[in-house]
């Protein structure tokens, strides 16, 4: 008994004491000051946390880059200084085209708008440096992204003369809404994070906005309005504010662009679910979820049309225009490709498109600030008001959740001038943008900008006080490079300048045509290597084509000339190849395109070679085929060598045992 006594006397101390240090904390978190943290620091969290992330996130963060909005203005049908994406684009589908396969759309669904709404996003059908064939996957963006949009937009008109598959973006706003219809669609509640991060519109009455179904994705909710305009315009307000602008600009198919580029984790985004980035880990399989058409619906809408038995009819609608649009744009569709979404189920956290790309309150414990708060947020995977894709929404987020005081200890630092990139284009009395929107001091504020001609015969600026500037560059005879100097002042009267040059080259009669190989970057020797090709030209539709290669090796050419194929041969060191092709159009002087690649000894012998009935234990490596190979822990290293199925990197079940490294 005094045992226990002495026990609960101790327990009755320890409990005083402990509700004694939890009454002082409180107590100095009640009265600290604000706890005062460098900016220097907080960037610096930043980075480490954002560097800490799957390399996934880095990839939606290029694939999501846009156009400066002067640059999309200037985009017209047929223009050669079009975007490179544009003119892939322009390539495949024509405004002929356009017309045919929505031949029922509502007038402000131009084609001109279309491509606009392609140019804000270099990266919907943009080039690959990997080998990917960035024309087959743009053809299937296309296909894929027209499906869609004729689900959600078309008028599913039996009776109409023309097919259902063509009668896409036949509405521009949601049945039964219109502009001065208030109070829909809208989380405008200030008091939630919804309506803190994206304020909803008023009209002069004081009554919120309507966010209903605009443009070709019907766009809905404040919070979606919000990032797209973020997007585009680089703040929330203007889109929340005009909301029409989504169905009466451009913005009306670029929602469509927005919509297919940006992910929503758990969910990949259906640009890398197309272009193979997106590959499916264990919990993704057992959900049924696989590359293919079928996986997209079920990032569109799959709540509703995806998971039962058998195919919804929705999603059935889908694949019947899918079907049909892959047929018009030359998309070959495989065997086994998935293209419904029956039996799939929803996406997860253990997926792997599941991505933490919005910053919410890191509620760790640490020794080391006063209160024991980290002073720090996280990357999440559900939404909040804060993202990583937006400069600055880290430290609002620090300021935000915490007592902080973010002292600027970067002051004096200089800022950083960005010119933009040089300009090549046919000039003919054509205005082009000088864009020094690019230039920024992360520790403070520009406060002026200043571009001049520094070389080349004069052009006159305007606005040559602005961020944006732009001269009117005339038809030359020659070619002739114009040099610009841009500086720019912080508010501590820190400098910095950068240059960029316009080239402005001669217009000619026919255009040359623009070539651009594409391929793997290393490949094993006896490995087979496929080098494609893409002729984009205004003026000609024939050409003549010269494949040639270096190091004595032959190449097989495609019937149609825009492919190449070759074994690489066997080499004792590394070995650089160079694959050229001349094209010639009607007119002009072959205009050569290269691609280098480097082939590597079949093995390297680093690790024994793999052997069947050997018991393999977990962590043991061998090689084979020139990979390294590690068997998987307990119970998959049982399967390590038990039979030619497991056989690493050639057994069709071998990334059931092994881990290729």
């Amino acid at each position: 008994m005094d045992n226990i006594m002495k026990i609960n006397q101790k327990k009755a101390v320890l409990q005083n004491s402990l509700t004694l240090a939890l009454i002082g904390m409180a107590s100095a978190a009640v009265n600290a000051e604000p706890y005062e943290m460098l900016l220097s620091d907080v960037l610096a969290d930043e980075q480490a946390i954002i560097a800490e992330q799957p390399e996934g996130l880095a990839l939606v963060m290029e694939s999501i880059r846009t156009l400066d909005n002067d640059a999309v203005e200037a985009i017209t049908v047929g223009n050669p200084n079009n975007p490179e994406n544009v003119k892939r684009v322009e390539s495949i589908v024509s405004e002929q085209d356009w017309n045919f396969l929505f031949v029922e759309r509502h007038a402000q669904y131009t084609y001109l708008n279309f491509l606009k709404g392609i140019g804000k996003f270099p990266a919907f059908c943009g080039n690959y440096d990997d080998g990917r064939d960035a024309e087959a996957i743009c053809r299937k963006s296309l296909a894929t992204m027209f499906a869609h949009f004729t689900q959600e937009t078309g008028g599913h008109n039996a009776y109409s003369e023309y097919p259902e598959w063509r009668q896409g973006l036949y509405y521009l706003r949601e049945v039964g809404w219109s502009e001065g219809t208030s109070g829909g669609y809208g989380i405008c509640d200030p008091g939630l994070w919804q309506g803190e991060a994206y304020p909803c519109g008023q009209f002069e009455d004081g009554s919120y906005k309507s966010y209903f179904g605009r443009g070709a994705k019907q766009l809905s909710y404040n919070y979606n309005y919000g990032p797209f305009s973020h997007a585009i315009y680089g703040n929330v307000e203007k889109l929340l504010n005009e909301p029409e602008l989504v169905a009466d600009s451009w913005l009306n198919l670029a929602s469509a662009v927005f919509f297919y580029l940006y992910p929503q984790p758990p969910k990949p985004s259906m640009l890398h679910v197309l272009d193979g980035t997106w590959q499916p880990n264990q919990a993704d399989l057992n959900a049924g979820l696989v590359p293919g058409f079928g996986v997209t619906t079920m990032i569109i809408n799959g709540g509703v049309e995806c998971g039962g038995s058998s195919e919804h009819i929705q999603s059935q609608n889908r694949i019947d225009y899918y079907r049909e649009f892959a047929k018009y744009l030359d998309v070959p569709i495989a065997e086994g490709e998935v293209l419904g979404c029956a039996n799939m189920q929803a996406f997860d956290a253990g997926g792997a498109g599941a991505l933490n790309v919005h910053w919410e309150e890191d509620w760790g414990w640490t020794p080391d600030t006063p209160t024991g708060q980290t002073y720090k947020c996280q990357l999440v995977a559900y939404q909040g008001p804060f993202s990583a894709f937006v400069e600055g929404d880290y430290r609002k987020c620090v300021e935000d959740k915490f007592d902080v005081n973010i002292i600027n200890d970067l002051e004096g630092v200089p800022p950083t001038a960005d010119a933009g990139g040089d300009i090549t284009l046919f000039s003919d009395n054509t205005r082009v943008t000088l864009d020094g929107s690019g230039s920024h001091d992360p520790y403070g504020e520009i406060v002026s900008y200043q571009w001049q001609q520094v070389l080349g015969n004069t052009l006159e600026i305007a606005a040559a006080d602005q961020a944006k500037a732009s001269v009117v560059v005339p038809k030359v005879e020659t070619e002739i490079l114009y040099h610009f100097e841009l500086t720019v002042v912080d508010d501590d009267g820190q400098t910095a300048s950068d240059t960029m040059t316009i080239t402005a080259k001669v217009v000619p009669d026919n255009f040359p045509p623009t070539v651009t190989l594409a391929g793997p970057q290393s490949v094993k020797a006896s490995e087979p290597v496929v080098i494609t090709a893409t002729v984009e030209d205004p003026d000609d539709t024939e050409f003549s084509f010269n494949w040639r290669a270096s190091n004595g090796i032959s190449l097989d050419v495609a019937e149609d000339n825009r492919s190449a194929s070759f074994v690489a041969p066997a080499v004792e060191n590394e070995t650089t190849v160079t694959v050229w092709l001349d094209v010639t159009d009607s007119v002009n002087e072959p205009v050569t395109a290269s691609h280098n690649l480097v082939i590597k000894p079949a093995s390297t012998g680093e690790y024994p070679a793999w052997e069947l009935g050997k018991n393999y234990v977990e962590g043991e490596r061998v090689t084979n085929l020139g990979d390294n190979y590690e068997c998987k822990a307990f119970p998959y290293s049982g399967w390590c060598g038990v039979a030619e199925a497991y056989k690493p990197g050639e057994g069709h079940a071998w990334q059931d045992a092994w881990t290729k490294l």
